[in-house]
């Protein structure tokens, strides 16, 4: 914490500081300001002690954490934890929304509303209906006269989505306004007296003190979408979304990927939450195994949060294959594929481990290359004009498939191939999202197409951009001609078609090139995926839990006609 001085010199006021403080440790004098810890600001502050002109902000800080001792409201979620259904509708009688949720919303509305609560954690898979969960949470907290605004922070290709969403579930209850167009046109839209606002990330940057206002007139709640996007805690708009949480009454967080790369993503999610109270004080070790162990168990025992799987919540969800096809490259596409290869292994041969850290960067955009020679090797060498082997084999998967009256999901990470497949497979009468496709409105008539119009049968799609929010269950097949590395973005993708609503089994369809690290990339995805699992503490797929014992007996008792 900084303290600017007002009227006085630096040195006097930290003079007075010093004398006032019963210790003085960490006090130090940068920039014409005196810089103290929080554990001594919140002394000054609780004692008014000496006559600091404090930043508001600062204060907000402080008396936030103050508010935060003690665990009550995470014992308060353990107990919800081991509650029936039965029990736990008297804690959320109130909400109008009751008879709209699954009994594992039932859960979540209980854990989000416990009383002097920062909030909680929704990590529950994706395709098992967060949204609703949230809606109701704040709907019941209005019936308490515990909030006034809804605040919304999602990708921006969801924002539309959430307005739907809403209206939907309340029937129009609730005058939402969506923030979207230039500055000008947000802010203006923030004085709408709206009771729900929907941003994306990129409107905390742009709109900060209009946001900070809206929180400091109303009780706002605010929630934070897909809040992997916010897992770096260095990150300007993660910094931004914690400005605007210190102001807002009460956070959640939502995402049922919240470490798609490392334990410690969930650090800044967490935090956004309970302002720090969880990870704070801990000391991380740099073993990474050994780090991975202090996050599960501070998750386990210190943070509001929950964790529903598809498998539990949903039993009579349809099944799901995975499967690898194997494709040999073309001749020019594999001669310029072993060509890059061996250059950079030689390379890779002769380099110390110290310059290889040096100059990583460039040797993992080598690398990287690699992979977008597998699916476009015209980009990586623009003399090649022979199709590559994966568009060869789509022709024929495509021309099956589609001959078959199926719909296609179609995946692919680079734009020139979009640009290709969409050119390529235009005549299936195909609809693209991604990058490319900006206009909100555009996006949904294109995802209404595939799911409405029998003539629309693929769906092209970049993960990063469309592996998010949307709809695609009209589809049981989804084929991964390349993929992002972030695993987010791939798990995420593959609930586009496997959610609430499908009636088949799903297949995933991954291209990958014989004999090249596409495999190793694979692998490494469901790897990073398999670890985060093991951080929540999701039940191993042979695991069986009480739902699902339960359907399992419900249904053998009716197939042998002793059901009631």
């Amino acid at each position: 914490m900084e303290l600017v001085p007002r009227g006085t010199s630096v040195h006097a006021l930290a003079a007075e500081v010093r004398a006032t403080l019963p210790s003085t440790e960490g006090i130090r004098l940068v920039d014409g300001a005196v810089r103290v810890t929080i554990p001594q600001a919140t002394w000054l502050i609780q004692n008014r002690q000496p006559a600091i002109e404090w930043e508001r902000d600062v204060v907000r800080f402080v008396e936030n954490r103050a508010r935060l001792n003690g665990r009550r409201d995470v014992e308060e979620a353990h107990r919800i934890l081991t509650l029936s259904a039965s029990e736990l509708r008297p804690l959320v009688n109130e909400c109008r929304l009751l008879p709209l949720l699954d009994d594992h919303q039932l859960r979540n509305v209980a854990l989000m509303t416990i009383a002097d609560s920062s909030g909680a954690c929704i990590f529950d898979e994706q395709g098992t209906g967060k949204t609703i969960s949230v809606v109701a949470a704040f709907d019941l907290l209005v019936e308490r006269n515990e909030a006034d605004v809804l605040l919304v922070v999602a990708p921006k290709s969801m924002i539309g989505e959430w307005k739907v969403e809403i209206d939907r579930f309340t029937e129009n209850g609730y005058k939402v306004a969506v923030l979207d167009g230039s500055r000008a046109g947000k802010a203006q839209a923030l004085e709408t007296r709206a009771d729900v606002y929907v941003c994306n990330y990129e409107t905390l940057l742009t709109v900060p003190d209009n946001l900070r206002l809206l929180c400091e007139r109303s009780r706002v709640v605010i929630a934070a979408d897909e809040s992997f996007t916010v897992k770096n805690p260095d990150a300007g708009r993660t910094q931004a979304l914690a400005r605007v949480r210190e102001w807002c009454v009460r956070a959640f967080v939502l995402c049922g990927t919240p470490a798609p790369n490392d334990a410690s993503d969930v650090i800044a999610q967490v935090s956004l939450v309970d302002l720090g109270r969880a990870f704070g004080g801990l000391q991380l070790s740099r073993d990474p195994d050994e780090q991975r162990e202090q996050i599960r168990d501070v998750i386990q025992q210190d943070v509001v949060f929950s964790r529903n799987l598809k498998s539990v919540v949903l039993p009579d969800l349809p099944g799901r294959t995975f499967t690898e096809l194997r494709v040999d490259m073309e001749p020019a596409q594999r001669a310029l594929y072993v060509s890059v290869a061996g250059a950079l292994a030689d390379e890779l041969q002769q380099v110390s481990d110290a310059q290889f850290r040096a100059d990583y960067t460039s040797y993992f955009a080598r690398r990287a290359a690699l992979l977008r020679i597998c699916s476009d090797p015209s980009a990586v060498d623009p003399s090649i004009h022979e199709a590559p082997a994966k568009l060869l084999a789509l022709d024929a998967l495509l021309a099956r498939w589609i001959g078959a009256e199926e719909k296609v999901v179609l995946w692919s990470f680079y734009r020139s191939t979009l640009d290709r497949l969409a050119q390529r497979y235009a005549h299936y009468g195909l609809v693209r999202v991604d990058g490319s496709i900006g206009d909100v409105a555009e996006r949904r008539a294109a995802v209404a197409a595939f799911q409405n119009d029998p003539s629309t049968r693929v769906f092209l799609g970049n993960p990063a951009a469309a592996g998010a929010g949307i709809t695609l269950h009209a589809a049981a097949i989804s084929v991964y001609e390349s993929m992002s590395n972030q695993a987010a973005h791939y798990l995420q993708s593959l609930d586009r078609t496997h959610r609430r609503g499908q009636v088949r089994d799903v297949e995933y369809v991954a291209l990958l090139c014989d004999g090249t690290i596409e495999w190793s990339e694979y692998e490494r995805l469901h790897t990073k995926a398999a670890m985060q699992a093991d951080l929540l503490g999701d039940p191993s797929p042979d695991t069986m839990t009480r739902e699902m014992m339960l359907s399992e007996l419900v249904a053998s008792l009716e197939a042998l006609g002793g059901g009631s």
